[in-house]
């Protein structure tokens, strides 16, 4: 029985190894309709960055004065900004606007 509770336990960690936390920017949240299917499907492709953020985004861009590498994704008419803070476990979200027509 003990050698099934410590199998368990390897494999969650292993799994949650793998799973980083999406942090978003409130003001983001405000550039996306308050309900329907186009805010569900940014959302959950945010959701969907923690265990697949490895796969980066559309395209990057780097920002000149920091250096620092975004990811960047065309997702149901909106561009999701984002970044991955490997030290901590965490995806953050910069910016979500809308596609210019």
């Amino acid at each position: 029985m003990l050698r099934i509770h410590v199998w368990t336990w390897i494999l969650s960690k292993v799994f949650m190894a793998a799973d980083f936390r999406v942090l978003i920017d409130l003001a983001c949240l405000d550039q996306l309709p308050q309900s329907g299917r186009r805010r569900d499907n940014v959302l959950d492709y945010c959701k969907g960055l923690t265990g697949l953020h490895h796969l980066g985004g559309d395209f990057q861009v780097v920002d000149p004065d920091t250096r620092r590498g975004f990811e960047v994704s065309v997702i149901d008419g909106f561009i999701v900004t984002w970044w991955v803070d490997h030290p901590v476990r965490r995806v953050v979200v910069v910016d979500i606007r809308q596609v210019k027509k």
